[in-house]
């Protein structure tokens, strides 16, 4: 069974720039350099360090407790719910 892959398809170009991403911060980095750079004329240098910006905070971009208080919140509001939801279907069944 033969697969056809668009490698043009922006999906495709995501996962594998995502691959690399994860290659080259893992302890194989240095054999996929030298891998890359023994197919290539060029030699291929790595990148030390992050893009500019990196470091920066995006814009809104949300601190980790704000983000627990926010899960914590929709937590017991589901909890509520989905709870007297449930306590009326159980009352309606009784009577």
């Amino acid at each position: 069974m033969k697969h056809d892959i668009d490698l043009e398809h922006p999906l495709v170009h995501q996962l594998v720039e995502e691959a690399v991403r994860a290659g080259m911060e893992s302890p194989l980095r240095e054999p996929i350099l030298e891998a890359v750079d023994g197919t290539t004329e060029a030699p291929v240098e790595a990148a030390d360090e992050e893009p500019p910006g990196a470091d920066e905070p995006e814009v809104g971009e949300k601190s980790r407790t704000s983000k627990a208080i926010q899960g914590l919140v929709v937590f017991v509001t589901m909890f509520v719910v989905l709870y007297i939801t449930l306590r009326r279907f159980t009352d309606d069944e009784e009577r």
